[in-house]
């Protein structure tokens, strides 16, 4: 198309103007870089801070609850003694009342046998030789209890005390061990995977020194076993022991005893006749100790109740216990809840005053960016006209290649989703 006359001058001044500015390059660095993005907010920096203070802060509370719970458990296991206390006292109670009557009744046979020892004084001198016999016997028993004694000395004299059942409680117990220590091990894997180190060199040293504890303690454990089964046993045997050396003497003592009663039968007949004046005493005593067993009767009776009130106060001490661990894992609970909300509140408020100033630095890049592609507005408004002018179709209309949405819309709604993720993390 052929320009017209009126406006070759026109054109030629434009396309003067289009190399100059088509030939200058845009500097890009004054609208683009890392200067437009807002950083990050103290109050951001805060409650990051604060979340990362916060892990693990519920510790002290739960080993708290843990002390409450052991202190209470052994105040249960207290009540339940003192409460077996209350009951072996009230049966001694009962035990002594019952006597009582008893005693009375073997008074009244005690005035009935003292008529009779009256008439086993005559017959005492003919008894004489059954405590020779029995003194013969007594000396054989004893000749047979010291070669049965013989038996039960030297080096395995322990073996037939052993528990038949020494070798399954250990395994039991061993087996018991070791299923805690996996469960342990188990726990650090779980902490390391949870903190990021799962694989990790820390992680191995951890599990080493668990298994070598454990190990160590395992063989201690077993040690311990072994050495109280063999003790108990080695115990047994001395006691049995000396228990046999108890019956020699008693027999030998039988022995001595029948003599000496062979001897004083003989006596008898005048002891039996000093028995009779004896047992009418003794009948008297009776009926004085009868009323004594009554009155330790009342007074078990008093002690069992003062033992059940005892152990009803050791079960509500335990209870108390119990309220406490509750209180602990509630403080536990609070406290994480308030600090979720102090980070959430941080989190949104850093957030969105971080929005306000990526808005404003987005306004800054976008002016920026306007003054820089200005120029090429301007020619490329100054060629539609001249195309106009000459009778040509008109170009597409320049667009400003800052525009598009609110920098402050845009920069909130990051703002926004920012501020919720601040709020999960102790919610």
């Amino acid at each position: 198309m052929a320009i017209p006359d009126y406006l070759e001058n026109t054109v030629k001044d434009y396309a003067d103007q289009a190399k100059a500015a088509y030939s200058a390059p845009i500097n890009t660095g004054t609208f683009t870089g890392r200067q437009f993005v807002a950083g990050e907010d103290p109050l951001q920096t805060q409650a990051i801070n604060m979340a990362q203070q916060g892990v693990g802060s519920y510790s002290p509370y739960l080993q708290a609850a843990q002390a409450a719970q052991r202190t209470g458990a052994g105040q249960l296991g207290l009540a339940g003694q003192t409460l077996g206390g209350a009951y072996g006292a009230l049966g001694q109670a009962g035990s002594a009342l019952g006597g009582v009557g008893g005693t009375i009744n073997q008074a009244g046979s005690t005035l009935g046998r003292a008529g009779s020892a009256l008439g086993q004084a005559g017959s005492a001198y003919g008894g004489m030789g059954q405590f020779q016999a029995a003194g013969a016997g007594a000396a054989q028993g004893a000749a047979n209890i010291a070669g049965g004694a013989a038996g039960m000395t030297g080096p395995n004299a322990y073996k037939q005390f052993m528990s038949p059942y020494q070798q399954q409680v250990i395994d039991a117990t061993l087996a018991e061990y070791d299923k805690q220590g996996a469960a342990g091990a188990q726990q650090i894997k779980d902490s390391a995977i949870s903190s990021g180190n799962f694989g990790g060199g820390r992680e191995g040293a951890q599990l080493g020194e668990y298994q070598a504890n454990r190990l160590a303690d395992r063989a201690a454990l077993q040690g311990s076993m072994l050495e109280r089964g063999f003790g108990q046993a080695n115990q047994l045997a001395q006691q049995n022991f000396a228990n046999q050396g108890d019956l020699f003497g008693m027999q030998q003592g039988l022995g001595g005893m029948a003599s000496n009663l062979f001897n004083q039968q003989g006596q008898m007949g005048a002891a039996q006749q000093g028995l009779a004046g004896a047992q009418q005493s003794l009948a008297n005593a009776q009926l004085g100790r009868g009323t004594a067993m009554q009155n330790l009767a009342q007074s078990q009776l008093g002690r069992g109740q003062a033992i059940q009130g005892l152990s009803a106060a050791q079960q509500g001490l335990a209870g108390a216990y119990g309220n406490q661990i509750n209180q602990q894992f509630g403080l536990s609970d609070f406290q994480r809840q308030g600090m979720g909300q102090d980070i959430s509140a941080l989190g949104s408020m850093g957030a969105i005053r971080q929005g306000l100033n990526q808005a404003q630095l987005t306004a800054d890049q976008q002016a920026a960016r306007t003054g820089a592609y200005e120029p090429y507005g301007r020619l490329t408004q100054f060629g539609n006209v001249l195309t106009g002018l000459g009778g040509g179709y008109a170009g597409q209309q320049y667009q400003d290649p800052g525009s598009g949405g609110s920098p402050f819309q845009s920069a909130l709604g990051t703002a926004t989703g920012l501020a919720g993720l601040y709020g999960k993390i102790f919610g």
